[in-house]
This record gives C-alpha cells, sequence and structure tokens, in this order.
C-alpha cells in the first residue's frame, strides 16, 4: 500500500509524523510524493491560530479532489485534536482522524485493526526523517504549564510531560550513528525539561549527556523562554563546543503591561538582562526571538517599548506576528482589542526595523569565514546549491545559496564566505 504524506505546522508537529511513518514503512507500507497515485493520504495538521487551521482545511479539500477515488484520507494532528468533537460532522470526506499523541492508531486503521489503549505520547525506533536527513528535530517533552493567555497549546497538547532522560539520549546516539550532524532540541518550553519528572531542571544534565556522544555534530536549541534562561546556563551553551551560540527566545513582547495580560513569566528587566548577558559574554552569539503585535489593550505606547527594545538589543533575527483572537483562551474574552489597520501599521513599522538588525548582523558576517551545509541543487537553477549557515535555523532563518567553489563532500559542513547579501538570503563561495 502506498501512502502520500502532508506535513504541516511546527517541528513538533513533523516530528509526530516522522515517527508514525518509520512504523509505517516498518510494516512494509510504502511512502510517495504523489497524491495521485496513493491508497492512503496522510494530513497531519496544525490548530495553533487561525491561519494554521485555514491552511489545514485548504490542504484537506485540495487532497481530496487529489487522491484517487478509492484512496483513504487520513486527517491527524492539533486541528483534530482541538476541533474534534465537531471534526466528523463538517469533514465527511475523511474516513479516519486522530489527534495528538495518538497518531498509533493510524496504521491500526490501514491494517484493519481494533486500537487498544488510550496511550498519549507516541515515540517510535523506527523513526524516519522527512527533512534532508542530515539534521533531525529532538523533541525532548510535550505540553507547557505556562498558560500563556493568547495560547491554545495546554489544551491540545496538554501539560508538561518531559520524556525519560535515557529514552532521549538514545535516540540522539541513534540519530548520530545514521549521520545526523545537527540535532535541534525541541519541546513548547525547553529550559523546564524535567521539571514534571525529576522535580527541578534537567537540561543542562541532558545536553551535557548529548554532547558526550561521539561523532561530528552540533546541538541547537530552540524555544528558551527567557524566564527559564539564567547566567550559568548562558555560560554553558557558549562553554560547550558542540552547542552553536544561536538563541531562540520568544519574548512576545517588551511592555511589562502586555506581558502581565499575557500572562508571560518575564518582565522587561528580566528579558533585558538575558539579552545583556548573551551580548557581553560573546558579541558574535546569534538572538532570535519572537513577538505578538497587537495584542488586546496594546496601546501606541506599549508598541513603542517593543519597538524601541528591538532597535536597541538588535536580535539578529525575529518573527513579528498578528495577536489572533483564539476561541478559549482568556484573551479571547480581553477588551479593546485593536483594528487590523492599526497592527498591520505596527507590524510594518518594527519588521522593517528588524530587517535593517538582521541586514547588519549579515554585513558583519560577511567580512569574514562562515560554515554552511549544502543541502541540494536549486529547483530553479542547477548550477546553483543551496542549503543555509550554521547561523541560520532550519526554514525561520533564510537560506544559503552557493554560486561559487565545489561540494565534494556531501553536506559538509563547508568554509565559505559570503559574496552576497539578499535579505534574509545570502550568496556564497564555497572556499574548502
Amino acid at each position: 500500500m502506498k501512502i502520500a504524506l502532508v506535513s504541516l505546522g511546527c517541528p513538533k508537529n513533523q516530528t509526530d509524523l516522522e515517527y508514525l511513518v518509520g512504523d509505517l514503512k516498518e510494516e512494509s507500507f510504502e511512502i510517495t510524493n504523489s497524491i495521485p497515485e496513493a491508497d492512503a493520504v496522510i494530513v497531519n495538521t496544525c490548530g495553533f491560530i487561525e491561519p494554521a487551521v485555514n491552511e489545514a482545511i485548504e490542504n484537506i479539500l485540495q487532497v481530496s479532489r487529489e487522491k484517487k477515488k478509492d484512496a483513504k484520507l487520513i486527517v491527524t494532528g492539533c486541528m483534530v485534536e482541538r476541533y474534534k468533537d465537531e471534526f466528523s460532522k463538517e469533514f465527511p470526506e475523511v474516513d479516519f482522524f486522530t489527534g495528538v499523541g495518538t497518531l498509533y492508531k493510524v496504521k491500526d486503521f490501514l491494517q484493519s485493526k481494533d486500537s487498544k489503549g488510550e496511550e498519549k505520547r507516541f515515540y517510535s525506533n523506527n523513526r524516519l526523517l522527512l527533512n534532508t536527513p542530515y539534521y533531525a528535530f529532538l523533541k525532548i517533552s510535550e505540553g507547557c504549564n505556562n498558560n500563556c493567555s493568547y495560547c491554545t497549546i495546554p489544551s491540545i497538547r496538554g501539560r508538561l510531560a518531559s520524556r525519560n532522560f535515557n529514552e532521549i539520549v538514545e535516540e540522539a546516539k541513534n540519530l548520530i550513528k545514521n549521520n545526523v550532524k545537527e540535532i535541534i532540541i525541541i519541546s513548547q518550553d525547553t529550559t523546564k525539561y524535567g521539571i514534571d519528572i525529576y522535580k527541578k531542571p534537567q537540561i543542562k544534565e541532558l545536553l551535557t549527556e548529548i554532547t558526550k556522544i561521539e561523532g561530528d555534530f552540533k546541538v541547537r536549541l530552540l524555544y528558551l523562554n527567557p524566564d527559564g534562561i539564567d547566567n550559568s546556563f548562558i555560560d554553558f551553551v557558549i562553554g560547550n563546543d558542540k552547542i552553536l551560540n544561536y538563541f531562540e527566545i520568544p519574548i512576545q513582547h517588551f511592555s511589562d503591561k502586555i506581558l502581565n495580560l499575557m500572562n508571560r513569566k518575564s518582565d522587561s528587566n528580566k528579558i533585558k538582562q538575558v539579552f545583556e548577558y548573551i551580548r557581553d559574554k560573546d558579541s558574535s552569539s546569534i538572538i532570535r526571538t519572537t513577538a505578538i503585535i497587537g495584542f488586546p489593550q496594546e496601546t501606541e505606547e506599549d508598541f513603542l517599548k517593543l519597538y524601541n527594545f528591538i532597535e536597541d538589543y538588535k536580535p539578529d533575527f525575529a518573527g513579528f506576528f498578528p495577536y489572533y483572537k483564539e476561541d478559549g483562551t482568556k484573551a479571547a474574552t480581553m477588551e479593546n482589542p485593536n483594528s487590523k489597520r492599526v497592527v498591520n501599521n505596527r507590524l510594518s513599522r518594527i519588521k522593517k526595523l528588524q530587517k535593517k538588525n538582521t541586514m547588519n548582523t549579515l554585513k558583519k558576517l560577511k567580512r569574514g569565514t562562515i560554515q554552511c551545509y549544502v543541502e541540494k541543487t536549486n529547483d530553479d537553477f542547477e548550477f546553483i546549491l543551496e542549503g543555509r549557515a550554521l547561523f541560520q535555523a532550519p526554514e525561520i532563518d533564510g537560506k544559503a545559496y552557493f554560486i561559487d567553489g565545489i561540494a565534494d563532500k556531501g553536506v559538509g559542513p563547508y568554509t565559505c564566505k559570503i559574496k552576497k547579501i539578499v535579505y534574509p538570503d545570502i550568496y556564497c563561495q564555497i572556499l574548502n
């Protein structure tokens, strides 16, 4: 039986699907890129915010049109979990659906078996990477205890549930044994790893064990909320040669009034302290952040506090997103929402500012050499290779294009020189 896949949403969602696909392949199912040729199509959905829900609906409807008449349509993931009570009524064209943590039931459905038990977390030893296989996301926990007032994650994925320490280390060993060169640590809140089962954070201990594994690889950390970052953690990361000095720190805002309304655990002083210590400790470290624009009761004064912070502290990369009113969240009941016109105006201003920050970072990097991975030939120009630099996280920080030099050692990494910057991408020469 041939299975086609549509993976939507974040790396955590992709990882869930990779465990399932690995199990299916182990059972002799064939994975295909062609929806019209498939006997079954799995659409793994995101349901975090309104655009993600709309994207999932569009993909479900498109797949139902493209697939063979008798092919099964299976829908899984966050949107199903969030709207499970309405899902079967709204999508009669779907043959089977299951939510977060129970993707294992898909295999039973395809094999016409009854699913036993109510397993809430799904990991597998048969994982099959769906991205270019020199890097892999390593999920260390599920769920979140923060209860930010705008966020649907706790209602979709539940409270914090850390994976067993040894299980994570074993998966890391297997990935490295299979030539993975970059392990990307993911969760909803990475610095809180272990609090639920070990009664205190264990992220440094976990990283220590992973970086002891023999092999030529790097570790990247994502989802580091500022309230979980102290000076000793920054010292640890910068002092470990196998961990990239790349800090992905979602601040979400900088106005203390808005941070309080968001139920964030960090105030502006904590955020400043974290950024300042990283810059003082290693000015070459890369900092990425995210923020929400147009939260209820955000005034121009509140926005300017965030704007001025971005101007003064100059994160190397940043993503800014409009606030979406999501049913079931505390923020959805708050008064004084901002108009779309106001939100779009603020978004435009802060994105323009951040473009300057990122361009300045890339211009500084252009003066020296950088390390890059080469992934594939460009789809449009076969004489250009593409990949990314080590200071770029997959999918979010732009791409690297290689216009000179020879890539004769697989994916690399290669020592390169930036020859040209076309925001947010770089064009490079491979030196060796």
